[in-house]
């Protein structure tokens, strides 16, 4: 069954008092707020809307492998994992995340940790700052991947903007999943995009991202809420839901309005980077930019964090 507008809409708020109220305290909240109660064909045409007015490379001529990236981000909402990064560039970055203190947002009482160091047994996750990852060497080149860059602005019809950046670790032998490792679909913008960095090596036993092929295009399950595997199995079938696996510094593009999800670590920790491209700001993102830009950044694209 198909979800009324008063049920999409309490996807976010429960009520039309606290819609007013949490645009009050930030506009970007209207367009976070009211984004359930589109369905997918409205979200495309609002998409394509906003594409078409946005700034645009000018002779924007994308090369035939970033044309093949977009196709296949297009038509099965994710592409294949791409090259590992340069392996210098991968110990400074995860040197840096190693040495940086985390922190557990559902858990703020137990204070900023070491990544290897999780206070509790329910934390099944740890968490850098936007701030913080930003501010990791190396982080505006991997922000600003020229073949990335490309890819978005064919799909999304204009330049894109880095809306959401952070970095986590995914912890072993945790028997409950929790957030981000349950089914769902991501409702920050009417089209949105995610670079996804393997900072640590994932196989199998290593909590590999995990994707439903092709529910980027389907409407089923459509209600904004985290799914179990075995509705996303009923509804999708077992044949498309895909396990992600590479090695150290590889990447990968994914449409996160398909169904995806974060599988528990069985042995060993991962560290995920991920990096969304949207049409506009959401309310994920920092308010005011962060840091001044270096130069060789497209002010437009990095605007959002860079001043």
């Amino acid at each position: 069954m198909t979800p009324t507008f008063s049920e999409r809409l309490r996807t976010r708020v429960p009520s039309l008092k606290r819609l007013s109220e949490r645009a009050r305290e930030d506009k970007r909240h209207i367009a976070y707020d009211l984004l359930p109660t589109l369905g997918l064909p409205q979200r495309g045409g609002v998409a394509a809307l906003i594409g078409a007015l946005k700034p645009k490379t000018h002779d924007f001529a994308p090369s035939d492998q970033t044309r093949a990236l977009c196709h296949t981000l297009q038509q099965d909402g994710l592409t294949p994992v791409q090259p590992a990064i340069p392996a210098d560039v991968l110990k400074d970055v995860v040197d840096y995340f190693k040495a940086t203190p985390c922190h557990d947002p559902f858990r703020p009482q137990v204070g900023k940790f070491g990544w290897d160091t999780p206070p509790a047994d329910e934390i099944n996750m740890a968490y850098y700052t936007a701030e913080e990852t930003l501010r990791a060497p190396h982080m505006l080149d991997l922000m600003n991947r020229p073949d990335v860059l490309d890819a978005m602005e064919l799909h999304l019809g204009c330049k894109p903007v880095v809306d959401n950046i952070g970095a986590f670790w995914s912890y072993p032998q945790r028997h409950t999943a929790k957030g981000v490792q349950r089914f769902h679909r991501d409702y920050d913008c009417v089209q949105n995009i995610k670079l996804f960095y393997y900072l640590t090596e994932v196989d199998d036993d290593a909590g590999p991202h995990m994707f439903v092929r092709g529910s980027h295009h389907d409407r089923i399950l459509e209600t904004g809420k985290a799914q179990t595997d075995a509705a996303i199995t009923e509804a999708f079938g077992a044949d498309r839901i895909t396990a992600i696996t590479g090695p150290a510094g590889s990447w990968f593009l994914e449409d996160v309005y398909g169904f995806h999800k974060g599988q528990l670590p069985v042995n060993k920790p991962r560290l995920l980077l991920a990096i969304q491209y949207n049409l506009y700001a959401s309310p994920h993102c920092p308010k005011a930019p962060i840091m001044d830009n270096p130069g060789g950044c497209d002010p437009y694209i990095n605007r959002i964090f860079l001043r």
